[in-house]
């Protein structure tokens, strides 16, 4: 048997000991060649892999967290939520050796196709497993003869297929058929997709609705790991975050009856059904057609309504949404008027939206004024909130709040995760620097003190995984990653620095901070001396607030001022046309920047989200994105699926407290930030 399966079933069957004894045993068996240790610890710490970084820590201190987070991760991801992804767990050890993935016969599933109220006839089905060797690469069709839909549109697939293991994602397909139009009909254009999930979670009574539904649902989701019908994939390091997709597919639509939102939302997440019903409608106009796609007929309007600037038309319904998903500020309202007066999907929205944006607000007092939030290496969102007393909050899509841990009589004003999953928690008042680990319990000599603390702000960890804090007595202080302090008493004061605000850090451990009292970026070196030319100006910054690097260690200035980005290379250099406005650039306060290099920022004055490219050209259009659903934005995160993640303050007279998880929009990142520091994936796809 596998380890892994041990784990799982000790897990499900209740038996916490028995799968924690095959927990350690898969730590250990997928570290046997190394025992490492820090001076001064003992020799039972093993390395324990964190996304693709190996760390060292204490197994006792990992033990219960790491027991807790395996059992919800396998509770709602399945096999390749832990062991396929090695998403923080032992990746070498989680099967026999040589750890081949073991192939499953597939079990029975049928099931129905259908445009809008139509059941769609003689339309081509087929059940892929996702592609394992890069982003959108090809998927592998798994059934072992052609079908198709019967006179009543219905399919089944008894014995037709075998999946490459149990963990395996799949999806099914169909395309082509008669919508119930004259004999012969065949239109061409139909395209509909249903993401199923594990293949192991597939069973005798498994029944799927393959329709608009669950097409935009997928689609929407899958978009960040998709080029077409035929080419769902991810590469070999972000199994996990392409598991995180299909999750979120299961939380906006149901595959059992092909309607929004999905069983496995969680009780606190609100799906944006109106709009999914809406973009439904728009895909049927063209599904329940003859196909044509000339100027004037359904199919025609649509294909030129979702073709996106300088690209070429879509030729099916998938393609088509498709484009509007990557897409979703382009010609809006001409994708709003394919809908036909009768729609089979309600109730659909009144008027074209802002966007074509799908997000998931999840809604709790535990999110009652945020400060801060990070995703950890597991894909979870953690959220500082400080409303008298802090407490931070562990957010799962799956089941949404994991749990929360009140900090009482103390506030923290903001957050990082180091590359264990710990927390490191800044007290502005009491200059001190709290950690605690994934079950809210401090770790060292808590609280951290020393180094030039002084009204410590923003936190962050560079590639040895020493954290960097802000000051607000124009100073920098610098920690190992056991709270040791590596800067002086007085901080590093070096450097022009001059009301820093915000600190990010580079693969070779240098320090960029954004100065808001002289509209500098000042470049500290790893032992805290300034570089010759610091602090760099120009560029448009007018009020820093907000500072982070790409993949070419280009540094990205958010002007809240300005309103404006601001970008420089590492050395000062101005790029040309900075700063950038437009795409809805209003007050802006947070930012992020996803795996392909755009950045991602989050404004208060317009509650939207902007969107640039590398280039800085606006992305999301003068509106912006959002507008419908953020609510006093005022911080952002991308986690490994694409998802953009946002804080909103709310409205106190309306105790309206959310986060917002817009799906799919950026390129999914490594996370936390300081496993891509300590990997230099700055700004890359994992």
């Amino acid at each position: 048997m596998h380890i892994k399966d041990s784990v799982f079933r000790g897990i499900k069957v209740g038996n916490l000991a028995q799968a924690e004894a095959a927990f350690f045993q898969c730590l250990n068996r997928g570290n046997q060649t190394a025992d490492m240790h820090r001076p001064g610890e003992q020799k039972n710490n093993k390395l324990l892999r964190l996304g693709s970084t190996l760390t060292v820590k204490p197994l006792q201190e990992i033990k219960a967290s790491m027991l807790r987070r395996i059992a919800h991760k396998i509770k709602v991801g399945g096999l390749a939520a832990v062991c396929m992804a090695g998403i923080g767990l032992c990746t070498t050890g989680c099967a026999n050796t040589p750890g081949t993935p073991t192939a499953v016969t597939g079990s029975e599933i049928s099931g129905s196709v259908m445009g809008g109220e139509q059941r769609i006839t003689g339309s081509a089905i087929q059940l892929y497993a996702v592609g394992t060797s890069g982003y959108a690469s090809g998927a592998t069709p798994l059934l072992t003869r052609t079908v198709v839909t019967d006179s009543s549109g219905s399919f089944n697939l008894t014995g037709l297929y075998t999946c490459p293991s149990a963990a395996t994602e799949v999806y099914l397909t169909a395309q082509g058929g008669n919508p119930g139009l004259a004999d012969g009909t065949n239109n061409t254009a139909i395209a509909e997709i249903a993401a199923l999930g594990p293949c192991g979670n597939l069973g005798p009574s498994t029944f799927i609705v393959i329709n608009e539904v669950t097409t935009v649902a997928a689609v929407w989701a899958l978009s960040p790991f998709m080029s077409s019908i035929t080419n769902v994939g991810t590469s070999a390091t972000n199994y996990s975050g392409l598991t995180a997709a299909f999750n979120s597919t299961a939380n906006l639509a149901s595959s059992a009856n092909g309607a929004s939102p999905g069983t496995t939302l969680p009780g606190i997440g609100k799906v944006p059904s109106t709009e999914i019903n809406t973009l439904a409608d728009i895909l049927s106009a063209c599904i329940n057609s003859n196909g044509s796609t000339a100027p004037g007929t359904s199919c025609g309007t649509l294909m030129a309504a979702a073709t996106p600037t300088g690209g070429s038309a879509p030729t099916d319904t998938v393609l088509a949404a498709l484009d509007i998903a990557k897409h979703p500020g382009h010609n809006v309202a001409a994708v709003y008027a394919v809908l036909t007066a009768t729609p089979s999907f309600t109730p659909i929205l009144t008027s074209a939206p802002n966007d074509l944006t799908i997000s998931i607000n999840y809604s709790s007092t535990a999110f009652n004024a945020p400060t801060d939030l990070a995703v950890d290496s597991l894909g979870d969102l953690w959220v500082l909130t400080t409303n008298g007393n802090s407490s931070v909050s562990e957010l799962s899509q799956s089941s949404g709040i994991v749990a929360t841990y009140s900090q009482t009589g103390l506030a923290y004003g903001h957050m990082a995760i180091d590359g264990y999953n710990d927390l490191w928690l800044t007290n502005n008042i009491y200059s001190n620097v709290v950690v605690l680990n994934s079950t809210g319990s401090r770790l060292y000599l808590n609280p951290l003190t020393g180094g030039g603390l002084n009204g410590p702000g923003p936190i962050a960890f560079d590639s040895s995984g020493n954290a960097w804090v802000v000051n607000n007595n124009t100073t920098v202080s610098k920690l190992n990653s056991s709270g040791v302090a590596l800067s002086p008493s007085t901080g590093y004061a070096a450097g022009g620095l001059s009301g820093p605000v915000a600190i990010a850090l580079d693969g070779s451990g240098n320090a960029f901070i954004a100065n808001s009292g002289n509209n500098t970026v000042t470049r500290l070196s790893n032992t805290g001396t300034a570089y010759a030319g610091t602090p760099y100006s120009g560029g448009g910054m007018n009020g820093p607030f907000a500072i982070a690097l790409d993949s070419a260690t280009n540094v990205w200035v958010l002007n809240r001022t300005g309103s404006s980005l601001s970008k420089m290379s590492a050395t000062g250099a101005l790029a040309s046309g900075s700063p950038f406005a437009g795409g809805g650039l209003n007050l802006p306060v947070s930012m992020a920047v996803d795996g392909l290099g755009n950045v991602w920022v989050v404004n208060s004055g317009a509650n939207t989200l902007s969107a640039f490219s590398n280039a800085g050209v606006a992305l999301s259009g003068a509106p912006g994105y959002g507008s419908s659903v953020l609510q006093n934005p005022y911080g952002v995160a991308i986690d490994g699926e694409g998802s953009v993640w946002v804080m909103n303050l709310g409205s106190a007279s309306t105790s309206t407290y959310t986060i917002t998880q817009m799906i799919g929009v950026a390129a999914p990142v490594v996370t936390p930030m300081a496993t891509a520091v300590a990997n230099g994936q700055i700004g890359m796809r994992p």
